[in-house]
């Protein structure tokens, strides 16, 4: 199990994101947050911008699928997307999770 983050330039982009996933059974639920700040240096100059931010519970081995739709779905602006891994998770939660996700 992991927990995929989901970095949006907009909240529009991030709901977008979410019911496709949702849909397509890639992911079981999502967190939308839009009061993110994401900073980064490029070249010496520190650049900041707002985005929203998705989290959302999957299997593991749904994270290259999830990525590459995300990417072909969103070629412009593509969200930044990355997972950690769930170490612990409630075993009622984890086993509906099994079941209502994608078969991999």
């Amino acid at each position: 199990m992991i927990l995929v983050h989901i970095s949006c330039k907009t909240v529009a982009q991030a709901d977008a994101v979410v019911t496709f996933l949702l849909e397509e059974k890639l992911m079981l639920n999502a967190l939308v947050s839009e009061k993110m700040m994401y900073k980064t240096s490029l070249k010496g100059h520190i650049k900041a911008d707002s985005r929203v931010l998705v989290m959302g519970t999957t299997k593991a081995l749904l994270f290259t699928t999830i990525n590459e739709k995300i990417t072909s779905k969103f070629p412009k602006e593509t969200p930044l997307v990355y997972a950690m891994p769930i170490v612990y998770m409630d075993e009622e939660q984890g086993h509906f999770l099994r079941e209502n996700t994608e078969k991999v």
